[in-house]
């Protein structure tokens, strides 16, 4: 999907290069100055959807937190990564499903997911309660559009042979790839080794999913609050058990932020904005650099000693398991405030695994 939602702005710098745009290039960064702006564009859009769809729901405070949250900024404008866009429709479908608009909600959610395999996990969910409560003919609807969605956005990229990079992109979501697990993975680098990418630990988040789902559903009577519960939880749980890569952690923002404004925890949603402050330092240090993000090359750092030091990955998976852990304790426990002291005990956490992590070296947990 986000082929087409690419081409689309890309065609506009297209045209403009035709007609003579002279284009600078920004020191060493692989795109030129005018060209990243529109590759960044839907990115940058989707952010500004997912907001506007949070302010016309009434939801005032997650739209400004979400909007402003350093992580969603640095993900779209500055990285370009691409999951504002599949939040963008996972938010419109939590919002149909919010008004009991259960067709348009799959509708949303199968875009979602076909942005990223993420979003297909909701639809799931909502096909599961069909099925659960024999409206059989809802659950048609819903196989029936998720089944066109797919077919009508695949079909050219499978006609030209773009079948195994799909497989390839699955299996890895699912967990069922031979490939190693990635170097983000968190309990790989909490191990200290590589370890095969078919893990049972992924596992573990896939049957948390149903399993809260189910839980919830019998509990409140809600299917939109039971599907918004099992999917943050999912996303949180994906995040540590899976190969998840850095810019997964945007996920559970804008759900948190729902969440949080359905159930009034106030400080759930002062959380979740502190939660993308306290990442997006992590992203910025300990993965590519701040040098990436400002020239385009790799290896200088201009912040050390805060990035580029040995058992960087021990550190920053130390950091975001126990940042994420501190979420699903503000989801799970009754609503209580948030307090400025959480994050003196996540730079706490910060300067523990910094020294004992890094500075004295131990990489195995």
């Amino acid at each position: 999907m986000i082929f087409y939602l690419q081409l689309a702005p890309y065609s506009l710098y297209a045209m403009m290069k035709i007609f003579g745009l002279q284009d600078p290039l920004l020191f060493y960064h692989s795109t030129y100055a005018v060209e990243s702006v529109f590759l960044k564009l839907p990115m940058i859009l989707a952010d500004a959807g997912a907001f506007l769809l949070l302010l016309r729901s009434g939801k005032t405070l997650p739209a400004v937190l979400y909007y402003l949250n350093p992580l969603m900024i640095y993900l779209s404008a500055g990285w370009g990564m691409y999951d504002s866009v599949m939040i963008l429709f996972l938010v419109g479908g939590l919002l149909f499903l919010e008004k009991n608009n259960n067709r348009w909600a799959s509708v949303a959610f199968a875009v979602s997911g076909l942005v990223k395999l993420f979003g297909f996990i909701p639809m799931a969910l909502v096909m599961i309660d069909s099925l659960a409560r024999r409206r059989f003919k809802d659950l048609a609807i819903q196989v029936a559009i998720a089944g066109s969605l797919v077919s009508l956005t695949s079909a050219p990229v499978l006609l030209q042979g773009g079948l195994p990079t799909f497989l390839s992109g699955f299996s890895r979501f699912a967990g069922t790839s031979s490939a190693q697990a990635t170097g983000w993975n968190l309990v790989s680098a909490l191990g200290g080794a590589r370890l095969p990418a078919v893990s049972l630990y992924v596992w573990v988040a896939y049957a948390a999913i149903p399993l809260v789902f189910l839980f919830q559903v019998r509990k409140a009577h809600s299917l939109f609050l039971s599907v918004l519960q099992a999917t943050l939880i999912g996303a949180i749980v994906l995040n540590i058990f899976s190969q998840a890569e850095p810019q997964w952690l945007s996920w559970p923002v804008p759900l948190a932020l729902i969440y949080a404004s359905v159930t009034m925890r106030a400080g759930l949603t002062y959380y979740t904005y502190s939660f993308g402050t306290i990442v997006t330092f992590l992203i910025m240090t300990l993965t590519q650099g701040s040098s990436y993000l400002l020239f385009g090359i790799l290896g200088g750092n201009y912040l050390a000693p805060l990035e580029g030091f040995a058992g960087a990955l021990p550190v920053y998976a130390t950091v975001v398991v126990s940042s994420l852990l501190l979420l699903i304790g503000y989801i799970v426990a009754k609503p209580v405030r948030f307090r400025f002291e959480v994050l003196a005990v996540i730079v706490i956490v910060y300067a523990q695994a910094y020294f004992w992590l890094s500075t004295i070296g131990i990489q195995h947990l």
